[in-house]
């Protein structure tokens, strides 16, 4: 891990055992950042150190939109569309906060309804880190009680991206970065997060 990063870890461990001590319930923490800025990296060292569980919000993934569908919504549809939020709250964040183990099915694209056949099950603790993009969005408020911003200049960003997929992954970009980029401009800027870190 680079000292940019375990500075990142200790910022984030710091802040929710803070929180931590100010709640009697389970705290929710959104782990937010552009694909490519290392959330995921991020949230499973803090969540090593918290004792935390993780929820990979491309979980939620609303795999049964066509690209072609998406193609036709705007920057701002994409953010509050893209993740099913509502099946996050229900099967997962409602039993976490009841102090109840959860089960899901994960999306799939290979499959005819979007969803893995598979479960997979997360268990209760007193910090669930929601790990994704648009994990902040205002219209979470309700539930999540920490804001982190994975801070990562947009070329840098898609660099990671692009190396992580293994190709320039052009449609991709052509789709979902004006999406990011109003997220982080209009809907969620930075100076709204609770903490920024660098990664």
């Amino acid at each position: 891990m680079s000292q940019q990063a375990l500075k990142a870890v200790e910022s984030i461990v710091s802040i929710v055992k803070r929180r931590l001590v100010e709640r009697t319930g389970p705290l929710v923490v959104a782990i937010d950042g552009g694909s490519g800025a290392g959330k995921s990296m991020l949230a499973a060292d803090a969540a090593l150190y918290l004792g935390a569980t993780v929820i990979q919000c491309d979980d939620f993934f609303r795999a049964t939109i066509t690209d072609e569908e998406w193609d036709t919504y705007t920057p701002e549809q994409k953010c509050l569309r893209c993740i099913d939020w509502q099946r996050m709250r229900t099967e997962v964040l409602s039993p976490l906060l009841a102090g109840h183990k959860a089960q899901y099915h994960p999306f799939s694209f290979s499959s005819g309804n979007g969803l893995a056949s598979h479960f997979v099950t997360v268990e209760p603790s007193n910090c669930i880190i929601l790990d994704g993009i648009y994990s902040a969005l205002p219209v979470l408020s309700d539930v999540v009680h920490l804001t982190i911003l994975v801070n990562v200049i947009p070329e840098l960003r898609r660099h990671r991206h692009n190396i992580r997929e293994g190709s320039s992954d052009t449609e991709w970009h052509a789709r979902w970065d004006a999406a990011e980029d109003y997220y982080f401009s209009e809907l969620r800027p930075p100076s709204t997060f609770d903490l920024i870190v660098e990664n």
